[in-house]
């Protein structure tokens, strides 16, 4: 099979290219602004500006573009082609369904409020028209992405080495999450399965308490946490942007279980003694050596 990928060497998709290449497929990058190369079977469209970050006028507008533009012109590249992929992954976010205390987040679950929401709602809104040119369609609704080779845990880590390490927000809000393997899996999961389409939630079975997130990253890494920070002082420092790891989202990921899917990592602790943060039997620590 060739899978063409947006986003190839970023933080999913280098990982994601390697193997579908181990598995014997053929994984190529998809430049911007050229047509699709002749032949491609699949689409998996991870890229999009990153939102790590204060989210100025000029910073919430390059989120927004990024995903909305970019899924619309690749869209129409599909259209375009003469060989058009049969399956479109289109990366999303558990932000879709925005700060939602109490409740549990099946793909069923309505939209949130507030600009992450809207920017799934808009970004789906475009992937969803790959459908009308008979392309089957997944949205993948990411939780918070776990490894040290990046993303929010790879920003932990310098924290962690300094023996900084505190609960964000609020000690019972819940936080969705996936490790990085699972993630991957469930990709090539969407590529595989014919029945899948729509959105997919990739978050781990059970999402973690703030409080049960921060002791269990502390525990394998060899440390202790030291209290906790509020959210005022985390939007008074990051701005809107801190939502992205506060709001209370309890995301379960209906169709995939449904479907059979057995994760890896489905709890914190077995994550991050796979990921090596640290052997508890020998004291060795790796991550954070």
């Amino acid at each position: 099979m060739l899978i063409g990928i947006t986003g190839a060497r970023g933080f999913l998709g280098a990982p994601l290219a390697r193997r579908f290449i181990e598995a014997g497929h053929t994984a190529v990058p998809l430049p911007r602004e050229i047509g699709l190369l002749p032949g491609v079977d699949a689409v998996v469209h991870l890229a999009g500006e990153s939102i790590a970050g204060l989210w100025t006028p000029r910073k919430r507008a390059a989120i927004l573009e990024s995903r909305v533009e970019g899924t619309r012109r690749l869209v129409e590249r599909m259209r375009a082609a003469r060989h058009r992929p049969r399956v479109f992954v289109c990366a999303s976010a558990a932000g879709y369904y925005g700060h939602r205390p109490g409740v549990a987040l099946d793909e069923h679950s309505p939209p949130g409020l507030g600009f992450r929401s809207r920017v799934c709602l808009e970004w789906e809104a475009e992937a969803r028209r790959a459908e009308e040119l008979g392309i089957r369609t997944v949205m993948l609704r990411l939780a918070t992405v776990l490894d040290p080779e990046g993303g929010f845990l790879g920003a932990m880590l310098p924290l962690l080495r300094s023996g900084l390490c505190f609960v964000l927000g609020r000690t019972r809000d819940r936080f969705s999450w996936i490790g990085r393997e699972d993630a991957l899996r469930l990709v090539e999961l969407c590529i595989a399965d014919d029945s899948i389409r729509g959105p997919l939630n990739a978050s781990a079975p059970r999402a973690a308490t703030q409080k049960e997130f921060a002791h269990a990253l502390a525990a394998a890494a060899g440390r202790h946490v030291l209290g906790r920070v509020p959210r005022r002082l985390l939007r008074l420092a990051l701005g809107e942007f801190a939502q992205a790891f506060i709001d209370d989202q309890d995301v379960r990921p209906a169709r995939a279980l449904a479907r059979g899917f057995r994760f890896r990592h489905p709890d914190l602790p077995g994550l991050f003694r796979a990921l090596g943060l640290q052997c508890p039997e020998t004291g060795r620590r790796h991550a954070l050596a």
